[in-house]
């Protein structure tokens, strides 16, 4: 990581508070990988995991160089979402078999979950956890569980019904510095404790994606991007380029940025204007 550009980063956006809360990303192309892409994720050494239109999963370098090739997609159904926080262990989640697969950074399996064995059938998100276990949220009964690659339930909370007014049905749940987020389409962003105790919420309906960075929490909705730093509540509002918003998928890293668009993966760098 450019450890320089990425406290450089942070500089510039939280210096513009006393002048204006907006700001804005320049983008200039520097490779783009051709081809019929479903989505892609990227892990801390810069690698990229791209799902092919075909069901192939592919892991690729920085330089597009192919690493490692995954073809047992299809034998899961439909690949859901693809978890890359620890690079040396991916976690495939698919939504419609109820199963999770682990995989090694040669793209060979080192276990599977079937959730259905304990009775977990409507999964809505799963994500990697700090104690190498998984997080997951069971829709069915509204409540966060952590279990282990043996399938085994280490924790859960309690009946998230009963704590809001509103449903929760996150697409997306991660961790961020010592917090569990679950993000919703239509109420926002709701943060959690690791043992499952709620914290508070960041009303942001029509929210698209999010994702953290560093210290900052990093959102997307149809407009803009906007960044928001741990512990202020205050996000800044960063306006990108047309076509880099209408990318199926974003993605920020502290020296590139990342997309999807029309089946290509692009990456990008970025410089902060004011």
């Amino acid at each position: 990581m450019n450890r320089i550009l990425f406290i450089s980063l942070f500089t510039l956006i939280f210096s513009l508070r006393g002048i204006s809360q907006h700001a804005a990303l320049d983008f200039s192309l520097v490779k783009e990988l051709t081809g019929k892409f479903e989505k892609f994720n990227v892990d801390e050494l810069d690698c990229i995991y791209a799902l092919s239109t075909s069901g192939q999963l592919k892991k690729y370098s920085s330089n597009f160089d192919s690493i490692a090739v995954f073809n047992d997609i299809r034998r899961y159904g439909n690949l859901n979402t693809i978890h890359i926080q620890n690079p040396l262990r991916a976690l495939l989640f698919f939504k419609d078999f109820n199963a999770i697969v682990a995989v090694d950074r040669l793209m060979q399996v080192i276990q599977k979950v079937d959730l259905r064995r304990i009775n977990l059938f409507q999964l809505s998100t799963i994500a990697p956890s700090y104690d190498n276990m998984i997080w997951i949220y069971d829709e069915q009964v509204s409540k966060i569980k952590k279990i282990g690659l043996d399938g085994k339930i280490a924790f859960e909370s309690v009946d998230l019904r009963m704590v809001f007014n509103e449903k929760i049905s996150p697409f997306k749940m991660f961790e961020h510095q010592g917090a569990l987020y679950l993000v919703d389409h239509e109420n926002g962003i709701y943060i959690f404790d690791y043992y499952g105790g709620f914290k508070f919420k960041i009303h942001y309906p029509g929210i698209i994606d999010c994702q953290s960075l560093g210290n900052l929490l990093i959102g997307r909705n149809k407009d803009q991007i906007w960044m928001m730093k741990e512990g202020d509540l205050s996000p800044i509002s960063i306006s990108i380029p047309k076509q880099i918003l209408e990318a199926s998928q974003f993605y920020l890293a502290s020296k590139m940025a990342y997309t999807l668009k029309d089946g290509a993966i692009a990456i990008y760098t970025y410089n902060l204007k004011h």
